[in-house]
């Protein structure tokens, strides 16, 4: 006769999850003291800002009013970009009901953020994952193609996109990285206030600006 597996007890389950509490209380905490840091730091003229959001505004407005010359090339973009939205949409519809379905786009070759295998296991985090890649894709595609920009400010939006496009990342957010959701509940958030702490450390190193500590790999 087999020995059932001892499951969690009430008591365990309570305590992960008043360790979860404690931790995401401390976040809320060093949270507040990252944003007053770098406050200070921009108040007190300490630093220069990573990005002038007067040459950003500028360089994309130059964008915007091209793309108004040019309406046609705007329209073209949405409707491809719905077409594949409503094919993907379709795909995980068929993948939901037990049937086989191809993905629509995939991450190149050397994109790390979507090496966990949820990301294509999952249909839901795979759903995410493509949602992502569609949009990025449309996007930038948009931006390469505006006619009438010179070098120097196609270079700007095409590099501000760029990394708009790589902060709105599903990998950057908890609730839809399926590492870093299930390396938070295992560790009852301890990962995060961790991660915070470096951050802070960074910004204090870097007085005001992100000053990575290198470490031994």
């Amino acid at each position: 006769m087999t020995t059932p597996s001892a499951s969690p007890s009430p008591d365990s389950k309570k305590a992960d999850f008043n360790k979860l509490a404690q931790n995401f209380s401390k976040i809320i905490e060093q949270s507040q003291r990252v944003l007053q840091e770098f406050l200070k730091r921009q108040e007190s003229g300490d630093q220069l800002p990573i990005m002038d959001p007067a040459i950003i505004s500028k360089s994309f407005q130059e964008l915007f009013d091209k793309l108004l010359k040019n309406p046609e090339q705007l329209i073209e973009a949405q409707v491809n970009f719905w077409k594949n939205y409503l094919d993907l949409w379709q795909a995980t519809s068929q993948r939901m009901q037990g049937k086989e379905s191809k993905p629509l786009i995939e991450p190149s070759p050397g994109d790390k953020r979507f090496k966990d295998a949820q990301w294509a296991e999952n249909a839901v985090f795979d759903f995410i994952k493509q949602s992502y890649l569609l949009a990025a894709d449309n996007l930038q595609g948009l931006v390469r193609k505006v006619e009438g920009l010179d070098d120097k400010t196609a270079r700007k939006v095409q590099f501000y996109t760029r990394q708009f496009v790589d902060a709105m990342a599903p990998t950057n957010f908890v609730l839809t990285n399926p590492t870093v959701l299930q390396t938070t509940l295992d560790s009852g958030g301890d990962n995060l206030v961790k991660g915070l702490q470096n951050l802070l450390e960074d910004l204090e190193r870097g007085r005001g600006q992100l000053q990575i500590k290198m470490t031994d790999l």
